[in-house]
């Protein structure tokens, strides 16, 4: 008998020290040089809440609902540099969609809220997607994207940045991996990240397909605010097809307020779906011969924004965001580097008679009348030379120092007038301390205003 327990343990034993054969690994990825055209499918469900400043150290809460649905082609591009930028792709648009509420938090129940739809035009279907640390950068080669209609296209979940999840080789059931930090700056989209981390774990897999949760945070600044940003969900990826397919994720992001945007306490729930394109569908349209002349790194042109109000069209670089805009006036602040370094007002004025305009003279009589005490002194007023033989505009500016709540600051008023009469101002103001740092963007940002028939606006 005791021998026969003896041989038990030594069988025991004998097991225990057979060889471990470690869990099958396999590969989730997604080739960088895949020409697949892809169809994408996206809801994305926003709720919660915006805060705008009311001055005195208060704010103004907003309740906020938003139901946006996209569905577009898609498929990658050659990657244009490291990390963030191996990502790139190019996408047709078929369906962009927004709509919003928004309602006082204090309004009383049953108010009506303040209800808003985004389309994206038939005119700016073709988008590259380019990828970059602080989330993709999106622009139509075709077509000048206006600042909404960035705004629609900018969602959470986006199709290009979700690939930065997958792992970079083969992994095992219940494995997990964090993605780099590039990756997660450019999922969360905060442009100055300071914190964050992702962890995604294949929770199951089989010969066709595998199931991988994430969950994770951030926390930096977006336009110099403050931002914390907290994602959890799942992406089913197929092995066959090699190609993931579905992704649901929610997404919770704190903001305070800032310079250019309202404070932000909202959760977006996103569904992401993604499947081969049929070839004899619009896919053929983005055929490797449609995208063979697509600039690896787009020209400042094409990531230029379009601003178009009252019969008039200007161009403006990224850093220019549009704040505000009424019947009356539009607000734009510019920012560089999470601080704000400018901002102008653009109003319509009264249409002059046709071939004239109000007078230099008459203008600097309302400058002075606006600014009040504000004002120091004109410190100069001049004529702006046309582009060309053909620029038949009048464009006059006029430079003021003066203060205000004991700031030293700098005015840049600008007279723009159309030969039939038609008139719009410009009104920039900068702390005199950043005079340098501006260096006369007001010219550059004038010099490309059009004045437009109502029949070439553009939609």
């Amino acid at each position: 008998m005791k021998r026969c327990w003896q041989g038990c343990v030594l069988l025991i034993l004998a097991v225990c020290n057979l060889p471990v054969f470690a869990a099958e690994k396999i590969e989730l990825a997604e080739p960088e040089t895949d020409a697949r055209v892809k169809l994408v499918r996206s809801h994305v469900q926003v709720s919660g809440q915006l805060q705008t400043a009311a001055g005195g150290g208060k704010k103004i809460s907003l309740k906020l609902s938003a139901d946006a649905q996209y569905r577009f082609f898609e498929r990658r591009l050659n990657g244009a540099g490291r990390d963030a930028e191996t990502l790139r792709s190019v996408r047709l648009y078929r369906f962009a969609n927004n709509e919003a509420e928004v309602t006082p938090a204090d309004a009383p129940a049953g108010a009506a809220p303040k209800k808003s739809t985004l389309k994206l035009p038939e005119t700016k279907h073709l988008i590259v997607a380019h990828g970059r640390r602080e989330g993709a950068m999106l622009y139509s080669p075709t077509a000048t994207l206006t600042y909404d209609q960035l705004d629609l296209i900018s969602t959470p979940g986006d199709s290009l940045s979700v690939l930065s999840l997958l792992p970079r080789e083969g992994i095992a059931a219940g494995d997990s991996w964090k993605p780099e930090t590039w990756a997660v700056q450019m999922l969360c989209g905060v442009e100055a990240m300071t914190k964050g981390e992702i962890t995604c774990k294949l929770e199951e897999a089989d010969a066709s397909s595998a199931r991988v949760t994430f969950t994770g945070s951030s926390e930096g600044a977006t336009l110099g605010a403050p931002t914390t940003v907290q994602l959890t969900g799942e992406f089913t990826f197929d092995r066959v097809a090699k190609l993931m397919t579905r992704v649901q994720m929610k997404q919770t992001e704190t903001r305070a307020i800032g310079a250019a945007k309202p404070g932000l306490e909202v959760t977006a729930s996103v569904t992401l779906e993604r499947s081969l394109a049929d070839e004899n569908s619009e896919a053929k349209l983005l055929s490797d011969a449609a995208v063979a002349d697509l600039p690896v790194e787009p020209a400042a042109e094409m990531q230029f924004l379009r601003f178009e109000s009252w019969g008039t069209r200007f161009y403006h670089d990224r850093d220019w965001h549009q704040f505000h805009q009424t019947n009356d006036v539009a607000v734009l602040r510019l920012v560089e580097h999470g601080s704000l370094l400018a901002q102008v007002n653009v109003s319509p004025i009264p249409a002059a008679a046709a071939g004239s305009h109000t007078s230099a003279e008459q203008f600097q009589t309302d400058i002075r009348q606006s600014l009040g005490k504000r004002l120091k002194s004109i410190t100069k007023a001049e004529s702006l030379k046309p582009r060309n033989a053909n620029d038949r505009r009048f464009l006059f500016r006029v430079a003021v120092d003066g203060e205000a709540d004991g700031v030293p600051m700098t005015w840049f008023y600008h007279l723009c007038a159309a030969p039939n009469g038609q008139q719009v101002s410009f009104v920039f103001a900068v702390e005199t301390k950043n005079l340098e740092k501006f260096s006369n963007r007001d010219l550059s940002l004038v010099r490309l205003l059009e004045f437009i028939p109502a029949r070439q606006a553009a939609k």
